[in-house]
This record gives structure tokens, sequence and C-alpha cells, in this order.
């Protein structure tokens, strides 16, 4: 039996991370990152979005800088030909595929008030050419009464959204995040579709201030070269304090970064916790770029004490974690 399956035999659940204690003596960056690496992935999300009112569904891949939908069409298939890629970092936490990673990497936030104030217009005119329609449809139809009655019906279910359209609220237009999710795995080559591994969301926090989500390969299994990130057991939680050392592993820049001969490969940062902790986030100064969204972060002995979740706007050398505490309580209710 190999190590990595070793260590995993402690796991109890997938959902509550409450191992045995794994690690005793302290290591460098270099002995991190050749134990820890092969559990971090790149996640890609093709991802679109869709507003529907009634059974009439428009489709758009996002938000241009005035808050007008993007692309905004009433065929999915074209709009998925037309998607917003994004990438972000995952690791892999139970045996059975599972992988955590930020909220805002697997559902990418949105103005939905915003939107459906724009969307309005689109949708009027869309329903204003089903009115048409039907009413052409009922002409066409003349002494067909029950195939006449059967499309007033339809005709007046659109003459009712398209005269009601202007005073509905943010929330009668249900706005959707519809996402293709995939993953890379570390030192891995992309050459064609079949080499991004396909993933599905299982979990995603209902919480606005605790930015985390778990997706799972389809396959439902965690290769066995790959490593699984533990949390401290829940009565050894440690306190994180000043100018405490911590690492970082991730895809800082995605794909633009982590491309090599040798493959994708994930990079490996360090910093110190630069603010006492309210138990919210974690402050550190640990440099990230776009992509290190969903990075684990993890202590001299390898523990995950925090997921890299966001940055200062002005700089790149500060960003924010979610802690221990808030990564327990999410699984736990998984």
């Amino acid at each position: 039996m190999n190590y990595l399956k070793t260590i995993s035999i402690c796991f109890l659940a997938a959902i509550t991370l409450n191992s045995c204690s794994l690690f005793e003596k302290k290591m460098n960056p270099e002995e991190i990152y050749s134990l820890q690496s092969s559990g971090v992935v790149l996640i890609v999300n093709d991802y679109y979005y869709s507003a529907k009112v009634n059974n009439l569904e428009l489709f758009f891949s996002g938000v241009d800088e005035e808050g007008n939908p993007t692309d905004l069409t009433s065929d999915e298939e074209e709009i998925k030909k037309n998607c917003y890629e994004l990438s972000g970092t995952g690791f892999f936490i139970s045996e059975d595929g599972q992988i955590m990673t930020n909220r805002h990497v697997v559902s990418p936030e949105i103005d939905k008030t915003a939107v459906s104030k724009v969307i309005r217009k689109a949708f009027k005119e869309a329903f204003n050419e089903e009115r048409e329609q039907a009413a052409e449809e009922w002409r066409l139809n003349d002494g067909d009464t029950f195939k006449q009655n059967e499309i007033y019906d339809r005709y007046k279910t659109y003459d009712e959204a398209y005269n009601s359209i202007d005073e509905m609220s943010a929330d009668e237009i249900i706005i959707s995040t519809h996402a293709n999710l995939s993953i890379v795995y570390n030192d891995s080559h992309v050459v064609k579709d079949d080499d991004l591994k396909p993933c599905v969301t299982v979990a995603i926090s209902e919480n606005e201030d605790v930015d985390l989500a778990i997706i799972q390969l389809k396959d439902g299994e965690t290769p066995e070269t790959s490593y699984i990130f533990h949390l401290y057991p829940k009565d050894e939680d440690k306190e994180l304090t000043m100018d405490q050392r911590l690492f970082m592993i991730g895809f800082n820049r995605g794909t633009k970064i982590a491309k090599t001969k040798q493959g994708y490969r994930s990079q490996i940062y360090s910093g110190n916790v630069t603010q006492r902790s309210d138990g919210e986030q974690i402050l550190y100064s640990i440099p990230s770029l776009p992509g290190s969204s969903g990075s684990p972060v993890v202590d001299n002995k390898g523990y995950l004490v925090a997921v890299n979740y966001a940055g200062i706007s002005t700089t790149q050398n500060f960003n924010y974690g979610i802690p221990s505490r808030l990564i327990r309580q999410f699984l736990n209710e998984h």
C-alpha cells in the first residue's frame, strides 16, 4: 500500500477531513511542493448565463462594461459557442474525486438586479414576436376551433408577459449560471479536449462571506498518485499567529504561466500572516494573480489552514484566505 493510500485511511468521511495526526516535522517549500503539488488541479470553467420569464428563456455570455448582456440570443446552442472562460485552482479533499475551490470559480458572480433591468427590453421584444407569431397561427387555423383555442391560450400568456415585463421585479426574472467544469492535473499535458477531465458541482456555499465550493470528477475517483489535503484534527485546530509562515500552491495567471514544456505546472508561493484574524478571513503576504483563486494555503507541517479567495486591488502582495474553521463548517454542512 503506497503512502498516499496509507494516510487517506485516516479519513472517516470525505466531508470531515478530521484525519489522524499526519505530519510531525516541519517542512521546507521544496518538501511541501514535492508532497502536495500532485493534489492541486487547474480548473477550467466555460460558462454562460440564462434569463427566464414564464417559458421564454434568453441566453448571454456575460456583461460588458456598461452592464449590458453580451451575445444575447434565444439559441442555447449558439451561446455555447460563445462561452466565457475562466480558470482557477482546486485541490483534492477525498478519495472519490471531490475537489475544493472557490464559489466564484464554479459560479461566476453577476449583478442580477442590474442585468434584469437591462434585459427587460430584450424580453419585451421576444414576447412581442411570440405574440405576433401566435396571432398569425390563429388566423391560419381559421375554422379549427380547438386549435384556435389552444393558440389563443399561448397568445394570452405572451400578451400578459409583454404588458407586465416593465413592472416585473428582479426576482421574477430567473437568472442562472451554466458552468461546464473540467480540470487539468498538475504536470500533465493538454493536447485535445479529452485531456480535460470533466467535473460536476457538488456543493456551493450559500453564505455570502464563505467563498467555497466543491466539485467532483465525473468518474468519482481520485487518482492514486494525487495527494489529498487535510485539516488539523478537530481537537487540534491551530490559531494562526502574527508573522507565521504560510505556503500556497496554485496556478497564478492560469494557463499563461502554468504551461511549460513539461506540462501544466503549478507554482508555490510563501508569505506571512500580516493581520490578526477576525475569524472570518486571514490576511497574508503571499502574492497571487488571477487563477490562484481556490488555492490551498498550508502551514509548515503541510496542514490546510486556509483557502485563498481574494486580493487587495491595489497590490498583488496581500491576499485573503478563508480560515480552517469555516472550511470545516462548510464541509460538515455538505
